[in-house]
């Protein structure tokens, strides 16, 4: 049998500690892609591997209709950080995402869904229906009905798209996907002023925001408060999970899952954020940022260790080259390296990060001139 070729394989990963892995060959790599942004504590990392070994010898699954201490013990960190009163437990981003916007439509009554161009939420038919890229989409229409896109940071688009037949208005604070794009506060004041105008919710994704910009939510630091958050990928450190945030409660029966809440899962997401809060991960994330400075970069975007260096130039011999030297970085787009590296790096690292990337653009551009 076969894996399904759905994604190119660079490498044979065989373990990992800290901020590095290594390969079939033994060699080392400084991961800053991190699973897709979710090893937020690193491979290995010794608490959180004790903690969850003994916890497979507890107990894994339970049932969505019992509960369990482990969802005690999360729910009781979880409002360490955020003020929700409710949270729907999934598996993945993208079931996080499916939540919201079924928990939005039935909590308005209404059907219209607002997202944005370039946008990416998922590739279930619900969320792929709010993400933008034809690429994803087209091959799999019709897709969910009463959703439409304007382009983002557009002021006036807003201003014309949401109508009191809107439901709901989604968005992520920063754009990865489309090239580590942040969104400009005015934009996110005029959604947050619009969708409570005309009865309409705000749904912010922060599957791949969260944690990683120096707030646990990125929308912190526009200082507003939507009505979900979607959270996935590092908020379990490696487990699947998922959880949509709420300040309304949803009729017993209107959505489920047989893995969400797991012990296992919840057991996970407590002590991941116990050790982010007790260390201050998020909080120092954002002095980590790093500017990079080299002849063919455009510009760095993005906050704290969620990283766009946009090119001028394909980045495929970029990013091959730097893994050559040891060091695995992700794509967004044609032209922009994307980085989510583990919280636990350090600044030091950091600065060694950056060197590396300079050296490798201007090692490229200089026998290209």
């Amino acid at each position: 049998m076969r894996e399904m070729s759905l994604y190119r394989k660079r490498l044979k990963i065989v373990r990992g500690e800290g901020v590095y892995v290594w390969d079939s060959e033994g060699k080392r790599y400084m991961d800053l892609i991190a699973g897709i942004g979710v090893a937020v504590l690193g491979h290995n990392h010794p608490e959180w591997a004790e903690e969850l070994s003994s916890q497979l010898k507890k107990l894994t699954v339970a049932g969505p209709m019992f509960n369990h201490e482990e969802k005690e013990e999360m729910l009781e960190e979880l409002s360490k950080f955020v003020n929700f009163e409710y949270v729907y437990m999934g598996n993945s981003g993208t079931e996080a995402v499916e939540a919201a916007l079924k928990f939005a439509r039935l909590y308005t009554g209404r059907k219209e869904i607002i997202a944005m161009v370039n946008a990416f939420h998922g590739r279930t038919m619900g969320a792929l229906s709010a993400t933008w890229k034809p690429k994803y989409k087209k091959d799999f229409e019709p897709l969910v009905p009463g959703f439409r896109h304007i382009p983002f940071n557009d002021v006036e688009a807003a201003k014309e798209a949401i109508t009191r037949e809107t439901a709901a208005v989604i968005v992520e604070p920063i754009q990865g996907e489309s090239g580590v794009i942040p969104a400009k506060e005015e934009f996110l004041k005029t959604l947050r002023d619009l969708t409570e105008d005309v009865g309409a919710l705000l749904i912010v994704d922060e599957v791949q925001t969260g944690l990683r910009t120096g707030k646990f939510l990125a929308i912190e630091h526009y200082k507003i408060e939507p009505d979900i958050v979607t959270l996935g990928k590092g908020i379990g450190n490696g487990v699947p999970v998922s959880l949509t945030l709420t300040n309304f409660d949803v009729e017993r029966g209107k959505h489920g899952s047989t893995f969400g809440g797991n012990p296992l899962a919840c057991k996970a997401v407590a002590v991941t954020l116990r050790i982010l809060r007790r260390e201050k991960l998020i909080e120092r994330a954002e002095k980590k940022f790093i500017k990079i400075e080299a002849s063919d970069v455009v510009m760095t975007r993005g906050k704290g260790l969620m990283i766009g260096v946009v090119l001028r130039k394909p980045v495929g011999r970029y990013v091959e080259e730097l893994q050559r030297r040891g060091y695995l970085v992700h794509t967004s787009g044609q032209r922009v390296i994307r980085m989510l590296p583990p919280l636990i790096i350090s600044e030091e690292q950091m600065r060694e990060v950056k060197s590396a990337i300079e050296g490798v653009i201007n090692d490229i551009s200089g026998r290209e001139s």
